[in-house]
């Protein structure tokens, strides 16, 4: 049941039941139930006139009834009958925009938000407002917090309405409108038109979760009409709590629309006193859902008291120092809205809890949190997803500050509105990430550098990593914590080896560290491994797959014309040594012979067969190996002179700003 349904009740003195003449289809005695806020009695008759005498004003009061009665799915399919009829006033559009918010439906609620202002010009700034406001509902509808574990509290509800939770000395107690004896009264009694059901009344369940028991709070708590939400002092032998009560020197058969106050209960040697109002005159407006400071000083509630920004507002009392209480003031306008707002509610620690339809949220009330005290107040802060659904959520209740009670009616609950029990379950520390991300480029040009192999080296370990850089110069390690290592180039490749220095000593946060290489050409040498130059098994002559690469270093040549090159083939293990020793010279030979064949001069060339001297995988003789594997040892290298690499680094120490990335 939402805060709609607590705002006001019409009582005809001749108490009915379930009228007889509900089964009418007398269109005046629909509307009277209507005027009387007899929703779910108004709603029978007009449901059976609108299949004899279908009408615009028969389907805008069908519409109404169920959003009165917070029925959003019957409400959505209400207005929008109600947009086929001539005439219809254009604020349906937002009404239906509003139901297809409150079921999740953001994209046609935001379309008809737009029709709204396009129909109703001066309300456009105010629709155009709404109609984003469905984009960032969306947004969080799909990305709720996933610590956050929701679970409906399954022993305490039931197939009615079951909302504002309050736990007190080990039991929880909740309002509700279900089916109950409470003393002389039982199911016979009066039923409230608005919804259809019984009236609300306190009850009390053991947080042993048994369904046997829940029992509602006896006489004089619990009396014929609306009966909570409520608070308790810390102590326990204090009720603040709503209730409607019947005004003095009524008379029989006449119309009284009764308000609700807030009334005080004391309990005595065990037994519950007679309430007495504590703000309200139950006529002229509404006061209700009181909550209480940490310290009991300061009672907030809902009140649609003239002199607040619009609908309902909350306020806030401060206790004086004889126990009564001084005047209510308005919480403000960081809390408050031209919309309604209620339900306040006071963690241990201070903070601030509500529920809004004014603030921007995710359909119909949310949940919202605020930093402050009595009439000064942070900014409202949405709770989102997923505290907060498309539909009603308000009621919470902490009992630590990460975890509680919330009330909803979410979809798939079990009756109309639920208790449900949140947690917030702390995510399991995760390892920082720690990776170098490197650049290789020419010092001379600042070209990105590729096929260039650096060596990370673990110097507790003494492992080594090798990586060879992209087409773009990048290459990447990951590293481990607390861990010392050193970056450097490759053996035959580089004159000085040791490059640089990182630590992850000490890092306790995901850290990138960006390293930069350098490379100028001098005076020496160094090795270009050609990529994929194999030999067929017993053969030397240059394949076709090799036939790219060579013709790179042909160009390499071409474009260094002051460097020679020393062609350095290989074979695999398999064979005698002394005949693999003439069959790698043969290769490199052809290698030769090649680049001969492609204008580079003999005297720029050298050639040396290494047989099985350099073997690069565990395939020597006596190891059982694949045909690929022993391909990857018939290869051909270039050893290139006069150009030996000399990198530079830009080291970054683990902690400075410069040169890393934390996230």
């Amino acid at each position: 049941m939402r805060y709609k349904s607590l705002l006001v009740i019409t009582i005809v003195f001749a108490a009915y039941f379930f009228p007889q003449n509900i089964f009418s289809d007398d269109i005046e005695k629909a509307n009277k139930y209507y005027e009387k806020y007899d929703f779910k009695f108004a709603l029978d008759i007009y449901e059976k006139l609108m299949t004899k005498q279908p009408s615009l004003e028969i389907a805008q009061k069908i519409a109404s009834c169920y959003n009165y009665m917070n029925d959003s799915q019957h409400a959505e399919a209400a207005y929008a009958r109600v947009l086929t009829f001539k005439g219809f006033d254009p604020v349906n559009y937002k009404y239906y925009a509003d139901m297809l918010k409150q079921n999740g439906k953001y994209t046609e609620a935001k379309n008809n938000y737009l029709l709204y202002g396009e129909h109703v010009p001066q309300q456009a700034k105010e629709a155009q407002v709404m109609a984003n406001a469905c984009d960032m509902a969306r947004t969080w509808a799909e990305n709720p917090d996933r610590n956050v574990r929701i679970e409906n509290e399954l022993s305490v509800n039931s197939e009615y309405s079951d909302f504002s939770p309050v736990v007190l000395n080990n039991a929880l107690y909740f309002i509700s409108d279900r089916l109950f004896s409470i003393g002389k009264y039982n199911r016979k009694d009066v039923i409230y038109g608005w919804t259809g059901n019984p009236y609300l009344k306190i009850y009390q369940a053991g947080l042993t979760g048994m369904e046997n028991t829940v029992v509602p709070l006896p006489k004089p708590v619990n009396e014929k009409y609306h009966n909570g939400p409520c608070a308790f002092t810390a102590s326990g032998d204090t009720l603040y709590y709503t209730r409607t009560d019947l005004p003095a020197n009524r008379k029989r058969e006449s119309l009284v629309v009764v308000k609700n106050a807030i009334y005080m209960a004391v309990k005595q040697n065990g037994a519950w006193q007679t309430p007495r109002i504590l703000f309200g005159n139950g006529r002229d407006y509404s006061v209700q859902h009181p909550a209480l400071s940490p310290d009991g000083t300061i009672l907030y509630f809902a009140s649609d008291m003239p002199g607040g920004y619009g609908g309902m507002d909350i306020y806030a009392a401060k206790k004086n120092a004889d126990g009564t209480w001084g005047a209510p003031k308005n919480c403000g306008a960081n809390i408050n809205t031209t919309g309604d707002e209620a339900f306040p509610y006071v963690r241990k620690d201070g903070k601030f809890y509500f529920a809004s339809e004014g603030n921007l949220g995710m359909g119909g009330l949310d949940l919202f949190s605020a930093d402050g005290a009595y009439t000064t107040f942070s900014v409202a802060e949405n709770l989102k997803a997923p505290y907060n659904s498309p539909k009603d959520d308000f009621g919470i209740w902490f009992t630590n500050d990460d975890s509680g009670y919330l009330s909803s009616n979410r979809e798939g609950g079990k009756g109309l509105d639920d208790i449900y029990r949140f947690r917030v379950v702390k995510p399991a520390p995760q390892k920082p990430v720690l990776a170098v991300n490197g650049l290789v480029v020419d010092k001379e040009t600042l070209m990105p550098l590729e096929d260039i192999h650096i060596v990370l080296v673990n110097q507790a370990t003494g492992k080594e990593v090798s990586k060879v850089s992209d087409a773009l110069g990048h290459f990447n390690f990951e590293l481990e914590a607390d861990m010392d290592y050193m970056v450097t180039g490759d053996k035959e490749k580089y004159y000085a080896r040791q490059i640089g220095r990182i630590s992850t000593k000490g890092v306790k946060q995901s850290t990138i560290y960006d390293v930069k290489f350098e490379l100028e050409r001098v005076k020496n040498t160094f090795i270009v491994r050609l990529n994929n130059i194999y030999y067929d098994f017993n053969k030397w002559d240059i394949r076709k797959d090799a036939v790219p690469e060579l013709n790179r270093v042909v160009d390499f040549m071409n474009q260094v014309p002051d460097v020679n090159v020393q062609i350095r083939s290989h074979t695999d293990s398999r064979g005698p040594a002394t005949y693999n020793l003439w069959l790698s010279q043969k290769r490199a030979a052809s290698a030769v012979n090649y680049l001969n064949h492609a204008g580079i001069a003999q005297q720029r060339l050298t050639s040396v067969g290494l047989g099985e001297t350099e073997l690069i995988n565990r395939c020597k003789d006596g190891v059982a190996c694949s045909k690929e594997e022993h391909q990857l040892n018939r290869r051909t290298e270039f050893k290139v002179v006069k150009v030996e690499p000399v990198l530079s680094m830009d080291k970054v120490a683990p902690g400075s700003k410069a040169g890393r990335r934390s996230f």
